[in-house]
Order: structure tokens, then sequence, then C-alpha cells
């Protein structure tokens, strides 16, 4: 059971109990060795001591409140991870050297992205127009001004702001002002092991921050083959299979054929549940993933091709969205969620 005591709390983890429904305190993490969570060892919930695999506590988390469809981009997906708001401030001209404020023992950064910036000491209505400069990561301020947010570090990033050489004048931005700098982060475990398909949704994220659109297609396609296989066995152990009966048992879903997302969404959630995923009640974010599928396939055999079609950021976004609120509707129909 829990050493910490029941009234104190520091913030939740990405991971949740599939049995008592409680999410993993940051405070619990200073007692657990993260090497001990990976995707082949179950985890022992501080709450109920009852024992789930890491990846369905994630999974747990993102179903939340039952609705499938919604905004995961942004949201960390390494196991154990957190998410956090911070500011500081920079002097335009300045490279500034920041940690992030109250960042936990054994975490390191995973992805920042800006979130605003203005100049210090000015009235909001004053404020300068703050934009994204085509990647999450980089945004005007004003005209001339340029903020650039990098990761240096495990733990540490570094804050740029710089002025265009070919400004007309020093108003109403200057070399010395102060501005106030709010970013997100997403913070992960150092020692944590992760089942490849988190790892290739972090790589999907990350690439499309940095408006990298097309490197990200191919790899949720990949995160979808993984991730529906993984719950699949999982299931199968958690269902009285040995590790050997139940790679077999996946292996031999359709002769001829080796494992992969369509064998599991109709064939092995028919043969499981008596639901498939390709034309159950999940058909239509089925339909919405194949868009993913063809537009991944557009890129990867584009042979004959005369130019290659970029995706804009949004619609990137959107798709890992669809991607993500797939493998949570297979959670959902693999019945995790019903101790």
């Amino acid at each position: 059971m829990s050493v910490i005591p029941s009234d104190a709390k520091m913030g939740s983890t990405n991971l949740a109990c599939r049995h008592c429904d409680t999410s993993l305190d940051l405070l619990e993490m200073r007692v657990i060795e993260a090497e001990n969570i990976s995707p082949n060892a179950l985890f022992q919930c501080p709450y109920c001591t009852s024992c789930y695999y890491p990846e369905i506590g994630l999974l747990h988390t993102l179903r939340g409140d039952g609705q499938i469809e919604k905004e995961y981009f942004g949201y960390p997906v390494s196991l154990g991870g957190t998410q956090k708001r911070d500011l500081n401030h920079v002097t335009v001209g300045e490279h500034r050297p920041v940690k992030m404020h109250s960042l936990e023992p054994g975490y390191e950064y995973n992805s920042i992205y800006l979130l605003g910036g203005h100049r210090d000491g000015v009235d909001e209505e004053d404020w300068l127009p703050f934009d994204l400069a085509g990647t999450q990561t980089q945004a005007t301020l004003g005209e001339d001004a340029l903020i650039s947010l990098l990761r240096t570090g495990p733990t540490e990033i570094a804050i740029n702001a710089t002025l265009r050489e070919d400004r007309k004048s020093s108003f109403p931005i200057d070399l010395g002002d102060q501005l106030e700098v709010v970013y997100h982060a997403t913070t992960q475990l150092e020692d944590a092991t992760n089942p490849p398909w988190i790892d290739l949704l972090q790589e999907a994220q990350e690439a499309i921050r940095n408006g990298n659109t097309l490197a990200a297609l191919p790899v949720l396609r990949s995160a979808v083959d993984n991730c529906l296989i993984r719950q699949m066995y999982i299931y199968l152990i958690w269902d009285g299979h040995t590790h050997e009966s139940a790679q077999q048992w996946i292996d031999n879903l359709e002769d001829g054929y080796d494992p992969n997302r369509i064998t599991i969404a109709k064939s092995g959630l028919k043969e499981i549940t008596g639901e498939r995923l390709t034309d159950g009640s999940y058909a239509t974010l089925w339909d919405d993933f194949s868009q993913v599928v063809n537009e991944r396939d557009s890129i990867i055999h584009s042979e004959t091709s005369s130019e290659l079609a970029h995706l804009d950021q949004s619609t990137a976004i959107e798709f890992y969205n669809t991607t993500v609120s797939l493998l949570v509707a297979a959670y959902d129909l693999f019945g995790f969620h019903n101790p």
C-alpha cells in the first residue's frame, strides 16, 4: 500500500489504475523505482495493490470519462509522464539558460512549446501580437522580435530573444527590454521504458511541432499496428495465457498474414469481444483513420508523383488525434476499463 499520506497530493502523472480508477501522484513516484516501469512488467497500484501493465494505465487515463474522440495532441504519453506550464524572463538580445521550476527528481523534459510572450511591465491591452513562426518553439512578438525556445539538455532549456537586423525603429521593442515568456512542457521519467507505440507517438508529436508533418504519418500507422497487437497480447495474458501461447494465438489469427492492425481490428477483437473495430460502433473512426493511412501511402509510394504534397500543421494534428482516438476505442472494446 501507499506510504504517502492519503491527503498528500502533488500532481497527477498520466498513469491511472484500471481497478480503483486512481491516478498515480508525483509523490508516489518518489518511492517507485522508475526502471521497473517497462512494457512487460506488471506495476502494482500503491492505492489498491492491484497490478496492471503501465501502458494500460496510460490508456485508462486517455479514456478518462469515456469520451473517445477528443484532443490528445500535446498530452504526455511517455509512461509516468506529466505536463507543466512555466514562465521565465529573457532580455532582448540575450540567450538565457533556464531550468523549469519544480521539475521532479528522476524526470526530464520530453517536449516544450511556446504559449505566449509579452514585454514585462506593459498593460495587457498594449501587448504586441504573439504568433507562432512555423514551429511551436519559435514565435514572433510584434513585427521585429523573434522568441525561440530550445531544449539544451535533459533538464535544461534556453530562451532566445532577437531582433530583426533591418528593423526601422527601436520602438516599441528594443535591445535590453525584458520579456516574459510562457511555455508548456511535457516531462518523462529518465529510467522508464516505453513500448514502441508510445515512442512512435512521441516522434509524431515532435515532428508535427517542428513543422515536419511528412515525418509524422508513417510513424502514426506503425503506432497503431504495435498498440493493437500489444493490447491483444495483454488481454490474452490477463485471460490466462502464457507469453508463448498468447504470441502463438496472435500469430494464428489469419493464416499467411503477419499480425498487424487489421488482423487485430477484424479477427482478434471479433473473436474476443464479438465486435470488430472496423465495422462496429467505431466504424466511422476506423474510416477516419483509413484517411491517415491513405495519406501516408501517398507519401511512401510517391514513385510516379511529380511533387510531394505537404500537410498543414492543423491537419497533421487532426490526424494525430484520430490515431490516438482509435487506440482508445480499441481499449474500450477490449474492456480493460471493467476490472
